[in-house]
């Protein structure tokens, strides 16, 4: 059996890095940089999964910066909101604290695993995270656990989404458990807001739309539409069809409300890629989420735990269910 390496001798843009790798999957990971996942390369076919902005290289971002303005790609944390929110006179930037500040990294070692350890505080909600990316020795499978502890006296409210910008291209296909999606953002042919639909069937004015189906940038659209699950799997899969090779995620239903679709087909500043993000709540706004009642609370000293697992895989078109342990069922 193969072991997992770890190589910290490196660095990107100026920037310190920590490496993860397997024979199948290799992780750089930028804990400067918020802990950002840089990279995430399927090795067996040199594929990289994340999508980098063609405009906006790595650089360090002041606290409370746009968060869209220094976005160079990869893959980010939010806390405690998505977009730009305030509470009890408290105002949080754009993606939530934790994106733009340096993190403490270390690497430990069991038998199961390669474990990177970045940990933080908060600057203005008064926590402590551990955050683990556990890398299998001998599978394409990455688990990431999240320790968030309250260290201040008194409660706060909180959404939490893991933000990762994959790399496409026409034909590539998203594949999810059965479910309802809500259009909340639209330009172009995307839906209106407000707008209700059954997974994958859009009705728009074109017609009835399979959003399975990347389409090509030319199209000029992009969405930002909400997926809830009508069972008890969360998932979702991004696929190569023609190479037959994909990621996928599989996230616990009981501690997230379901995936954000952010989806880019040449409209949004010109952007060609896709987000699909699990988050803790929905909205995905933390005063929005407060109002709604939807909003997770951090009561001090009771530490808030969750995790998610993604996936390589290779062999299938289309993929129909993905396990609590990785495993990638389908076609």
């Amino acid at each position: 059996m193969g072991r997992t390496q770890y190589d910290d001798h490196w660095r990107l843009s100026g920037f310190h890095t920590a490496i993860l790798s397997n024979r199948w999957l290799r992780l750089v990971v930028l804990p400067e940089l918020g802990g950002k996942i840089w990279s995430l390369e399927y090795r067996p076919s040199a594929h990289e999964w994340l999508w980098h902005n063609p405009r906006i290289g790595l650089e360090r971002a002041p606290f409370g910066s746009s968060f869209d303005d220094h976005w160079a790609g990869g893959a980010d944390v939010a806390f405690p909101s998505c977009y730009g929110s305030h509470w009890d006179g408290w105002t949080v930037p754009e993606l939530g604290e934790w994106w733009s500040i340096p993190w403490r990294v270390r690497y430990h070692e069991d038998q199961q695993s390669g474990n990177l350890i970045l940990s933080a505080g908060g600057r203005i909600w008064p926590v402590e995270v551990v955050r683990t990316i556990r890398l299998a020795h001998d599978a394409p499978v990455v688990t990431c656990e999240f320790d968030i502890t309250n260290v201040g006296s008194q409660p706060y409210p909180f959404v939490m989404g893991f933000h990762p910008a994959l790399s496409i291209a026409p034909g590539y296909r998203i594949d999810l458990p059965s479910g309802i999606v809500q259009v909340d953002e639209a330009g172009g042919a995307m839906g209106t807001v407000g707008q209700q639909y059954a997974w994958p069937w859009l009705t728009t004015a074109e017609g009835p739309r399979d959003m399975c189906i990347i389409p090509s940038p030319s199209r000029g659209e992009f969405g930002g539409h909400f997926f809830r699950p009508n069972g008890s799997d969360l998932w979702w899969a991004l696929t190569d069809s023609t190479q037959r090779i994909g990621l996928g995620m599989v996230v616990p239903p009981d501690q997230f409300a379901g995936l954000w679709l952010w989806q880019v087909f040449g409209g949004w500043r010109g952007y060609y890629h896709v987000a699909i993000e699990p988050w803790t709540s929905y909205p995905i706004t933390l005063h929005q989420a407060v109002s709604a009642g939807t909003a997770q609370w951090l009561i001090p000293g009771e530490p808030y735990h969750t995790s998610f697992t993604i996936t390589g895989f290779e062999g299938k078109e289309r993929v129909s269910h993905i396990d609590s342990q990785g495993n990638v069922f389908g076609e």
